[in-house]
């Protein structure tokens, strides 16, 4: 995948109070922001790991 500087990665914690998604996308259409797609995933902790192993390594 590229990023072409048309990519929002916006990283929250599922298992919190409040995720502060719906905040994020008033605040986008707010500032006149507009999307085409919307894609969520949620990490495993093989994944966590994996992704913490590279940035120190």
């Amino acid at each position: 995948m590229t990023n072409d500087g048309a990519e929002l990665v916006y990283t929250y914690d599922s298992q919190g109070p409040r995720t502060g998604i719906t905040g994020l996308l008033t605040d986008l259409a707010r500032a006149g922001i507009t999307f085409k797609d919307l894609d969520t995933t949620q990490s495993s902790l093989e994944d966590i790991f994996v992704d913490l192993v590279r940035r120190d390594g």
